[in-house]
């Protein structure tokens, strides 16, 4: 069976567009069998110049925009009784490491998120997930100080950062049916930090 995606721009934080979104992929697909919430926003600031309105948008996008998507989505995966919601969280809201508070935070409460959802719809078949990538190349990293980054790879066991392939086989394992009985935990993946 050959799966297929759709990847389209829009504002996880209205309830509106996902719907409309939720509604179009049905309408083409007929079903929805995996949920990837990946959508998240940062700002590198301390918390001395961090204005209310920041932090507001990056917990509304990180943490509201999954429980929106979510909300939109599982219906159809309960009524089915099968499903997989996977959530992309961060080695910050897995660990104690410098980085700025409000995507901490709202990572933080992703796993949350996750561990709490995975219990409400575990006895309508569907699994959450989350995976919690390190450092990628190319990815957050690339606007990192030098001394942070070098910070970063003497810590990691693997003493470099992880790709965006890497992570990606890690997701689309949780997703299959080979990782059938993992729901509620939150990997990892970071080289060994």
């Amino acid at each position: 069976m050959r799966h297929q995606g759709v990847q389209v721009p829009l504002d996880v934080t209205k309830r509106a567009s996902i719907e409309a979104l939720r509604d179009e992929l049905l309408r083409r697909f007929d079903r929805i069998d995996v949920l990837v919430n990946n959508a998240a926003i940062t700002q590198n600031l301390p918390l001395a110049l961090l204005d209310e309105e920041d932090f507001e948008r990056v917990l509304s996008v990180n943490v509201k925009g999954p429980y929106v998507t979510s909300r939109a989505v599982l219906r159809g995966m309960i009524r089915r009784k099968s499903g997989v919601v996977l959530q992309i969280g961060s080695l910050a809201g897995a660990r104690m490491i410098e980085a700025p508070i409000h995507y901490t935070a709202s990572k933080a409460a992703l796993i949350g998120l996750t561990t709490s959802l995975a219990k409400e719809v575990a006895r309508h078949g569907i699994r959450v997930v989350c995976v919690a990538p390190g450092l990628l190349e190319g990815g957050l990293g690339k606007n990192l100080p030098e001394h942070r980054l070098a910070d970063y790879l003497k810590h990691c066991a693997l003493g470099r950062p992880g790709n965006f392939d890497e992570v990606a086989e890690v997701c689309a394992l949780l997703a299959s049916d080979r990782a059938s009985y993992v729901s509620g935990e939150t990997l990892v993946v970071d080289g060994g930090v």
